[in-house]
């Protein structure tokens, strides 16, 4: 198994968090969170429905870099990285990446981000992380692409498996 960090991306709402834990839980990983490492200005201008600039991205980026790699084990990031460019200044920091993909259908997205509760991250935003995004490359990045319409056990078996871990479970039980 490869001790490169693991970036779960995707735009708002695809689930990365969900997939990002449960793949750090499966693969004995640390798991970190990318929203936490934006400053109050990017996240009072998301919540105000306006999508962030990549010079907004570029801080937050380089933190999230430094943070992943001064993990001792293998990190496991949720982060959008939604442009070629986000994910190489991510790499520029961290070094190599194992990358996944969340995607899916527009209307299951905007339905699970209208279900949650507690994110600063309007429905609204979805228009422009669509038009921001750059899918990564199977060839070019390695990047595994998982459909969001699995469920979330679904999704993190299916990525454990591919980053190699030893012990794939579904539900708590080992298979």
């Amino acid at each position: 198994m490869s001790a490169r960090p693991v970036l779960v991306m995707g735009i708002c709402g695809v689930g990365k968090t969900t997939v990002a834990q449960g793949i750090a839980d499966r693969i004995g990983g640390t798991y970190v969170e990318a929203d936490l490492f934006h400053d109050d200005t990017s996240v009072a201008h998301m919540r105000a429905g306006k999508p962030l600039t990549d010079d907004m991205r570029w801080g937050w980026l380089d933190r999230l870099g430094a943070a992943i790699a001064a993990e001792p084990g293998r990190a496991v990031l949720a982060c959008s990285a939604l442009g070629r460019a986000h994910r190489d200044r991510l790499r520029a920091g961290a070094g190599p990446l194992d990358i996944v993909f969340l995607h899916g259908d527009r209307a299951l997205i905007e339905a699970r981000m209208s279900a949650r509760q507690g994110h600063y991250m309007p429905t609204s935003l979805i228009d422009s992380q669509l038009a921001a995004l750059q899918p990564p490359s199977p060839e070019d990045e390695g990047a595994l692409w998982i459909d969001v319409a699995m469920t979330p056990d679904a999704i993190i078996d299916t990525a454990a498996k591919a980053l190699g871990a030893d012990k794939v479970s579904t539900g708590g039980e080992p298979k």
